[in-house]
């Protein structure tokens, strides 16, 4: 079970006024050239793992491995420059990228840097940002020269429309290359060549989880009966405010409201100031000051007595009204905390 957690405060005073405080606790490879290179190259890299993601939340970042392992058939020592491509499968939208779920999608980026400002690339498709490395290679009388990079992945972040569940995104052989350009001599090119020197597929992935969070405080605080106060012969007076709940897209909430005194079926008591010890008794209800009570016998997966809703990933307002059934108290200030509890 999930919930998240808000306080609600009620207030009274007859002939003054009555308050209650809610407190929110492809690219495609276009063919491959067969060429007797000098320097060949091996690459893997490893699958990006974001784990679990609140979209709603921060950005979540994660981080994958390029491995690399060279060789040189020629006798002398060799340079060139080493050009890792990243497309999109058929080519799909590159900025941002996307993973799927079914028919839903997350979107997220490939970056070359730890600041994430440079896109990972291809030289063939979209961005033409591919990673750009510089390696020499001895003769072939030497042992291979291995190299490697991290490739930066980051989940953006507000996403209301992702719905929880797996994602994925495949990049097939199809979806990566590695170019190669080199010289006859220990300078490298600095530039991509047209050589194909292999692939390095891969998987990204992310699990969504479900999130919610409540929103009430002083701006959410109801005042029951006028500001000026309630004259002791008054009944039912009431009020209401709302509170503001967001949930992960298609994610079920359920909100229950427990007055201070714990009573489960959402039926309080205000309490006065000083050595006043009257209890002014007042009742939560939903869609109405004559709606249905608000308890708080909702669970993750029953309503209860309490509201139900639907997430959307943006604020919903959820209207909460007190009613107090008699006003025949000693006149004061009288208040009461009510806590939120969302259950999803």
């Amino acid at each position: 079970m999930f919930h998240r957690v808000c306080a609600v405060n009620i207030s009274s005073r007859p002939f003054v006024a009555w308050t209650i405080w809610l407190l929110g606790a492809a690219f495609s490879v276009l063919g491959s050239t067969s060429v007797h290179a000098q320097i060949s190259c091996t690459p893997s890299m490893s699958d990006l793992v974001f784990g679990t993601v609140d979209p709603l939340s921060s950005l979540t970042n994660a981080t994958a491995t390029l491995t690399f392992n060279c060789t040189n058939s020629n006798n002398n020592s060799r340079a060139a420059t080493l050009c890792f491509s990243i497309g999109e499968p058929g080519g799909a939208q590159t900025n941002p990228r996307r993973m799927s779920s079914g028919a839903n999608f997350l979107n997220f980026q490939l970056y070359r840097d730890s600041t994430y400002s440079t896109v990972w690339g291809s030289t063939f498709f979209g961005s033409n940002t591919p990673l750009q490395v510089n390696v020499t290679v001895p003769g072939k009388s030497s042992v291979s020269v291995p190299g490697s990079a991290t490739m930066y992945g980051r989940v953006l972040a507000g996403q209301t429309s992702a719905v929880p569940g797996a994602y994925t995104r495949i990049y097939q052989s199809g979806d990566t290359a590695l170019r190669i350009n080199q010289n006859n001599n220990n300078t490298a090119p600095g530039s991509c060549g047209n050589t194909v020197g292999g692939a390095f597929p891969f998987d990204v992935s992310a699990t969504v989880i479900k999130s919610c969070t409540v929103t009430a405080g002083a701006a959410s605080d109801i005042q029951i009966g006028p500001a000026s106060g309630v004259p002791v012969d008054a009944v039912n007076s009431s009020g209401t405010n709302s509170i503001g709940v967001t949930c992960s897209g298609g994610t079920a909430y359920f909100i229950g409201l427990k007055p201070s005194n714990n009573n489960t079926a959402g039926l309080g008591a205000m309490s006065g100031t000083g050595a006043n010890t009257d209890k002014v008794p007042y009742q939560l209800r939903s869609v109405s000051a004559s709606g249905p009570i608000w308890g708080n016998t909702a669970t993750a997966t029953s309503v209860g007595n309490g509201v139900a809703g639907i997430g959307t990933g943006v604020a919903q307002s959820v209207p909460v009204f007190a009613v107090a059934p008699s006003a025949n108290f000693t006149p004061d200030n009288y208040s009461d905390i009510v806590t939120v509890t969302v259950n999803y």
